[in-house]
This record gives C-alpha cells, structure tokens and sequence, in this order.
C-alpha cells in the first residue's frame, strides 16, 4: 500500500498549459493580458506496484490563470483538488490530491493559424490517503517541463495541446527529500470555442504514465472548463 500511495503523488490532475487564450489566428488579438480557467472533470487511475493493483475514479476541480507579458511570453499558475475513490482488501480507500503549479513559458507564431512554443514549472503536490480508519500523507515536489502547440482553425474554434515531463521527489516525514524520483511523460489535447470576445468553452483530454522501479501509474483526465479573458 505504501508503494501505491507513493505512486499516486505523481498523478493528480494537472495542469494544462497550452495557451488557448487568444480567439482564433484568421483574426489575433492582442490586447488579452489575464486568461483565467475554472475547469472540472472526471479522472480515472491505474496504479499497479506488481503484486497488487486498484483503479481509483472520481472526480477534479480546479482554476488556473495566466498572465500575457508580450512577445509570447506568459506567466501561469493552476490549482487542482482531485478526490477519487476504490476498493482495496474490501475497504474503500478514498485519495485526495492537492497540487498547484507556478511557471510560465513562450508561445510563438510559425505561421498565421499555428503556435509552437514550450514551458517550465514548480510543481507541488499533497496525496491525503484514507484507508480502514487511517488517514497516511505524502508531499512531493519538482517541475514539468514540455512543448506546447496552438492552432487557430477559425475566429471562434481553436485546438491546443502539450507533451511534457514531469519529475517529482517525495519528501519523507521531516520535510526533507528522500532521495527517490518519479518521473513520467503526460499529454494533453483540448479544443476551445469563443461564444463573445471575453468568453470561451473548452473540453479537455489528459493521460499520463508515471514510473518508477517498482509501480507503474496511469492517469486519464477528462474535464470542461468556461474561460474568461481581459
């Protein structure tokens, strides 16, 4: 059990940082300076150590936010609460994740409808285990680094998505770092819809595999979010 609750640091829903914050490239804006999100979704998990295995679903809330500085460049930070639930040796074990990310990175324009850029961020995750009536915790922090991509297929329609690596060390009792690492690639793709200049619908899809020597995680993410822009 301990091996899958150190497996599931790694896994809550994250983040997405693609930037779908401008309308469409047939006609770009420039004068957005703050995109903010507020998503929310179902996740579904696979974490099997290699004597035992559970698939914890349920779902994730969460906000982030970007500000634009000029020249593609941007700064960005999102907060996400998942709570997911499974059966394991007959007892429901409940997972709560807390994570945020604080970054930024560069989107810029290789053609008139297409964006190509990348990222960097902290990343900071708590896992809240219950389980027969104990509650275990684990906190584990690092960065993701990755590429993102943007096209502008109208005015109103617009499709994103990132590939990135994410590397996480657990922190033992004291706060210090154990010494271990998880690492994993993830991906995300979405489509963004403008209904008026300052708001938009998106749909979002996520899957991440995490490994380390001895447990094997996987992650699907599917969430809608509304976003506005300034």
């Amino acid at each position: 059990m301990k091996k899958l609750l150190t497996a599931l640091v790694l896994v809550a829903p994250a983040a997405a940082f693609a930037d779908p914050g401008h309308r469409g490239g047939h006609a770009p804006r420039h004068d957005d300076t703050v995109d903010i999100s507020g998503y929310a979704g179902g996740s579904f998990l696979s974490i099997d150590d290699g004597v035992d295995k559970v698939d914890p679903d349920g779902s994730d809330v969460g906000v982030r936010a970007k500000v634009f500085l000029g020249s593609g460049l941007f700064l960005g930070g999102e907060y996400t609460y998942s709570d997911t639930e499974t059966t394991f040796a007959g007892s429901k074990a409940r997972y709560q994740v807390d994570e945020y990310r604080l970054g930024g990175g560069v989107l810029l324009p290789v053609s008139p409808y297409f964006k190509l850029g990348g990222y960097g961020h902290y990343v900071n995750q708590q896992v809240q285990l219950d389980f027969q009536g104990f509650g275990f915790q684990q906190e584990a922090d690092g960065y993701d680094v990755g590429v993102l991509a943007q096209f502008d297929a109208s005015r109103r329609l617009q499709a994103y998505g990132r590939v990135g690596y994410i590397s996480l060390e657990p922190q033992d009792s004291n706060g210090n770092g154990s010494g271990s690492r998880l690492d994993g690639v993830d991906l995300l793709i979405g489509a963004s819809y403008s209904l008026t200049r300052n708001l938009a619908l998106f749909g979002e899809y996520r899957y991440t595999q995490l490994d380390d020597d001895s447990t094997s995680t996987d992650l699907s993410a599917v969430r809608g979010g509304v976003r506005l822009r300034f």
